[in-house]
């Protein structure tokens, strides 16, 4: 990522649920991130809840990049696991 104030999407399953400002997850690690008003939001804050540490995804390049959020540490606040490379997005028909 170059150093100008790009918002990159994460998504938890198909549901978008906020986006990172220039930083994105590469480690373990809290990540500050602007929550989107909507399902996907929603969703990752039930599962977190009820099931725990949950997958989510950024798109980079054309590659899903895959990271487990442990919690939301606090407001705009996500605490990560890890990261890894998944695969790459199927294209839109």
């Amino acid at each position: 990522m170059n150093s100008v104030a790009e918002h990159v999407d994460f998504f938890f399953g198909q549901d978008v649920v906020g986006y990172f400002v220039n930083r994105v997850p590469t480690e373990k690690g809290q990540y500050p991130y602007m929550p989107y008003r909507g399902i996907g939001h929603y969703r990752l804050g039930q599962a977190l809840t009820s099931i725990g540490p949950q997958k989510c995804y950024y798109v980079d390049d054309g590659q899903n990049r895959a990271f487990t959020v442990i919690e939301i540490a606090s407001y705009g606040v996500l605490e990560v696991a890890t990261r890894r490379k998944s695969r790459p997005q199927a294209a839109l028909s």
